[in-house]
């Protein structure tokens, strides 16, 4: 009886949830999670109903396609019987090296620059080209053979020099050093052991002392004829000013028997023999492409182990590797004394040798000490916006956990209980004190105010002693600085000051002022703003007072997102004991940690994440292809720490989509197979590297030399029986170019389509820095500045080149001065980029793929301002690092801020302010190629820095797989996600026009050679039928807020 009553009430029911659907609004009855599952799963099928929609496809036009044309010279490139391409060849070295350049006329000043380029560059360093100066030694040159006259040569000028006047004065204030005390038992460690760990504690003197007590050992004991001894050092700036203080110990000037190799600057020993040499990591490891046993090293000595920096760890790697090949090889690992023992198990239990400190007690603060001492006080409206900086850090660090909302409000709830029960047991704090405390919570960075009050509050308490600062990075730094300006302006003032401020940043030409590591004048007294450098790679003597923030900046890379993050996280209490240890030097010190002992306690881990498992791995990767080390899992995974499957699988989808690796079938990859490959790359590169099989009868040779078991080389794991991937020639190329994979691009396509100066140029700044350097209330008119640069090209790539050539164009240095002025330009940068730029132009030319080694040469840039070929380059470049720009406009049809869209797997990005494309407007979707993409801080959307606005063209003739649509054959995607109509016979046409451009790549590859733009050969038919592909397509028409539309058009400069 009650159907017929219900009936209709079902019926509105019905009609009312429809009804509601169709609006996007959510049935009712629905409760809790359900709500949030209905309103995804309405995204998802709107995303599908979006990805579907017609208008998503792209559509190619065919103006200024000249169908027949591409298809006769497809036709005739392509003949089986065709003549070999014509090509003008050069001469040039028979060997080429990339561990040599010439050394600079004089090395400028490192310079302030961009942080967020610097930081995510800065573990890159690595030598940039071979050396144009025949006279200048490398430390792989020569061989290390006995020489007794040299012997009896180097002992001689020991003995004189430890009897000079000089090098006994300076002996007395080594003579206090800690380490010396063990001189001896340090020495007959290392002559008994192949591999020994030396452990100390900060300041003891491992650093300098251990080098100068192996070469003065081996010397007087008639070996210096072959000793070599070669330090690493994780910075560019602990090589130069630990290399220049041991020189100075020696009474010798640089260069003597001391010399350092880095980036961009190198002074070499005099001598080759008897030396130490001192350099980064990424050095040492390209000299194992030419030398894969390092047999002209005696001694290697790997200092700040326990940093895990990434490269150090992979030489770690390859050093256990060959040392049952190199019985004589001594190494060396140094390391602070935490953690020592995993070093000493991963090298077979080797011994270790501990060193004690010989600083003095320091006393540690915790935040609550801080605040009672201080009495710093804030307001409560800066106490609620801490208090919101902590429940959004917790929110996120939640979130990216994975959890539910119920799990994660009971952890919140366990955590802020057992928290304010910590809290509630403190005593004599203010109530404003504590409410700080409870804001702070775990993750808050401390207040800047609150730094510049702890350095008056000691300056204002105390008499003498430095100041030590510990910020997380540049930005940091400057906010400290102006601080302490704002809190007490005449104490410091830059020029009549009472107090000397430094700023301490491995990008600051302050780091190699040497009134830095020197006390103070009297009555004046020194305060050093520092990031983490200052905890182990640099020492200042005086530091009485340490003040840490507990934050240190560091990278990590999200494999998921294939993202970086950029963040300042909480130290480890290994980071904060070696911040301590920096007080107390000369006399009792004291540490002001500013946070508090509950976090030090509780939520602080014991070290911080290997650096290995935090970034991605293209270098490594690269290096062990051409090495020729076997699979690439198999390999990380006798590292200390292997990294995460999904970092290396998504590294290895990169390089194939780089095409700097192929994929090969498990049938094809057996011995015979792999001997090939070893026969193909030794072709390819013979003159410059090391093959596979070089390297495996390099090791057969030493096996038997030294009478080694066979059954130990094992321990290489030279298999190539399993291989998944093998190197491309590109691949090979891109492995030996001592650069980012993408940046070898730029340089090989910018060589081959004639547009080099502009790509050298990218390239520079993207691997070393950027050249703008803007103050913070300067903003606005440098983001106008550096529009005006861009020349309506929507490209912060082609910005670059612009800098560059119009700087060069300058003749005199005031011209240049105010150039740079004008445009908030670093000029020491700029002059970095040009000798860079003249490293890589130099190392093309060692590969022929220039006919000399100028970057200006007017044969190399025949292209150089044609822009659609720079946008077309840069796509080859940089694919796959592309998004999609998606207009959006209000219902009066005004432009909105477009939506940024990676690949469906990365999500949304955005684009940084400090780009020209930043308040892009497109009247149609358009698609952008970058190389950096950041995140800056959980739960925000990563920011691009640089960007290309390029066209359709570039993108299919340079991407990867092309399907057709299953439903209409005029409907094309690439790689899953870049969709584009247009017609199947010209789509063929241009993938066959594609197939015979890698032809013509192999064949460089294989036997590089200038480019031919002879119009009557067939290379330089394809190449300008290629070009007339690429920019006869009409850019995309893009509107810029506050500004026309621009239509981008080529560019011609005079």
């Amino acid at each position: 009886m009650l159907l017929p009553v219900l009936r209709p009430r079902l019926v509105s029911f019905i009609t009312i949830s429809m009804s509601r659907a169709k609006r996007n609004h959510r049935p009712p009855g629905l409760k809790g999670k359900q709500i949030g599952l209905w309103y995804a799963a309405q995204s998802k099928i709107r995303g599908k109903d979006h990805l579907n929609c017609q208008s998503d496809f792209a559509d190619m036009a065919l103006i200024g396609l000249n169908l027949q044309k591409i298809h006769l010279v497809i036709q005739e490139y392509m003949k089986p019987d065709s003549e070999p391409t014509k090509s003008t060849n050069v001469h040039v070295p028979s060997t080429c090296d990339l561990s040599t350049l010439s050394p600079p006329k004089q090395a400028p000043e490192e310079d302030e620059a961009e942080e967020l380029f610097g930081e995510i560059q800065s573990c890159f360093d690595v030598s940039v080209g071979p050396c144009s100066d025949p006279d200048q030694m490398t430390i792989t040159k020569e061989s290390l053979s006995r020489n007794p006259h040299v012997d009896h040569e180097l002992c001689l000028s020991l003995q004189k020099c430890m009897n000079s006047t000089a090098y006994v004065n300076i002996s007395e204030s080594r003579c206090k050093l800690p380490a010396y005390q063990f001189k001896e038992d340090i020495i007959s460690t290392i002559r008994e052991n192949q591999v020994v760990i030396i452990s100390g504690e900060t300041g003891c003197g491992k650093t300098t002392q251990v080098p100068q007590f192996i070469l003065e050992d081996q010397v007087l004991s008639g070996n210096g004829s072959i000793t070599r001894i070669v330090v690493t050092q994780p910075r560019r700036i602990s090589a130069v000013s630990v290399a220049e203080r041991v020189a100075a110990e020696r009474g010798q000037s640089i260069g003597s028997s001391v010399g350092y190799q880095i980036r961009l600057e190198r002074r070499y020993p005099e001598r080759p023999h008897g030396s130490i040499l001192f350099c980064t990591t990424g050095i040492v490891l390209q000299w194992f492409h030419s030398d894969p046993l390092l047999k002209n090293v005696s001694h290697i000595i790997v200092d700040e182990v326990h940093e895990r920096e990434f490269l150090c760890d992979f030489l770690l790697c390859m050093l256990k590797r060959i040392a049952p090949l190199r019985p004589d090889l001594r190494i060396v690992l140094m390391s602070a004394t935490i953690n020592a023992d995993r070093f000493a198990e991963y090298f077979d239990k080797c011994p270790k040798f501990e060193i004690p400190g010989r600083t003095f007690p320091v006393k540690t603060y915790y935040l609550e000490d801080v605040l009672k001492e201080t009495k710093f006080w804030l307001p409560n409206n800066a106490i609620t916006a801490l208090s919101r900086d902590q429940s959004r850090t917790l929110k996120q660090r939640l979130l990216k956990s994975n959890l539910s909302k119920r799990e994660a409000r009971i952890l919140s709830y366990g955590k802020s209980s057992e928290f304010n029960r910590w809290l509630n047991s403190l005593t004599g704090l203010s109530s404003n004190a504590i409410e700080i405390l409870r804001s702070v919570g775990e993750d808050t960075y401390p207040e800047t105010d609150l730094i510049a009050h702890s350095v008056e509050h000691i300056l204002q308490n105390t008499q003498s002693g430095a100041i030590l600062v510990f910020v997380p990075g540049l930005g940091d730094i400057k906010d400290v600085i102006r601080s302490l300006r704002e809190l007490n302006p005449r104490r410091y003032d830059v020029r009549y000051g009472t107090v000397k401020v430094y700023p301490l940043h491995s990008r600051l030409s302050t780091s190699r002022d040497r009134s830095l590591f020197e006390p103070p004048p009297q009555g004046q007294r020194k305060v050093v703003i520092a990031t983490n450098i200052a905890e182990t790679s640099i020492t200042i003597e005086d530091v009485v007072y340490v003040i840490d923030c507990g934050r240190i900046k560091v990278t990590d890379y999200d494999p998921r997102q294939n993202t970086s993050t950029l963040t300042a996280i909480l130290v480890s209490k290994a980071n904060a004991a070696q911040r301590s240890g920096r007080a107390g030097r000369v006399q009792p010190g004291i540490c002001y940690h500013l946070f508090p002992s509950y976090v030090y306690n509780n939520v602080m881990s014991e070290f911080l994440q290997p650096e290995m498992l935090r970034i991605r791995l293209e270098d490594v990767i690269l290096r062990i292809k051409l090495l020729g080390l076997g699979r690439v899992k198999s390999f990380l995974i006798d590292c200390l720490d292997s990294p995460s499957e999904d970092a290396i699988s998504q590294t290895l989808t990169f390089l194939r989509q780089i095409q700097a690796l192929k994929l090969v079938q498990p049938q094809t990859s057996d011995f015979n197979s792999s001997q090939q490959s070893v026969k193909y790359r030794e072709k390819c590169h013979k003159a410059n590297r090391i093959s596979l099989r070089e390297f495996t009868n390099a090791v057969k040779k030493d096996v038997n030399a030294s009478g080694v078991d066979s059954m130990d080389s094992g321990n290489i794991k030279l298999e190539s029986t399993d291989e998944d991937d093998e190197l491309t020639p590109l691949g090979v190329h891109l492995a030996n170019f001592p650069l980012d994979p993408q940046c070898a691009k730029l340089l090989i396509f910018g060589a081959l389509f004639g547009c080099l100066e502009p790509m050298l140029a990218v390239a520079s700044c993207l691997t070393f820095r950027d050249p703008f350097e803007v103050p913070l209330d300067k903003q606005e008119e440098a983001d106008r500045r550096r529009m005006e640069l861009s020349q309506n090209s929507s490209s912060d790539h082609w910005v670059y080149a612009t800098v560059v050539h119009d700087y060069r164009a300058l003749t005199s240095n005031f011209e240049r001065r105010q150039f740079c002025q004008k445009y908030f330009l670093n000029e020491r940068t700029i002059q970095d980029i040009i000798r860079l730029m003249s490293d890589y132009a130099q190392l093309l030319y060692e590969r022929k793929y220039i006919s000399t080694p100028r970057p200006n040469d007017s044969n190399a840039n025949c292209n150089q301002w044609n822009i659609n070929l720079f946008r077309a380059i840069m796509c080859a470049a940089l694919y796959p690092n592309i998004v999609k720009v998606e207009p959006r406009f209000t219902k009066e049809g005004k432009p909105k801020l477009p939506v940024i869209m990676a690949c469906p797997s990365e999500g949304r990005a955005n684009i940084h302010p400090a780009s020209v494309n930043s308040k892009i407007h497109p009247k149609e979707p358009i698609w952008m190629v970058y190389f950096t993409k950041t995140k800056l801080e959980l739960g925000s959307w990563p920011s691009i820095f640089d960007s290309t606005v390029v066209s359709l063209r570039p993108l299919l003739f340079f991407s990867g797989n092309i399907e057709i649509s299953k439903s209409d054959i005029s409907h094309f995607t690439i790689d899953q996600w870049i969709k584009f109509s247009g017609e199947l016979k010209v789509v063929n046409l241009l993938k066959d026009l594609r197939k015979c451009m890698d032809g013509l790549l192999e064949q460089k590859f294989k036997n590089p050679s200038v480019a031919n733009w002879d119009g009557t050969s067939k290379e330089g038919q394809l190449l300008q039928t290629i070009v007339d592909l690429l920019t006869s397509e009409p850019p995309p028409a893009v509107q810029v807020q506050n500004s026309v539309t621009c239509k981008n058009a080529p560019y011609k400069r005079t």
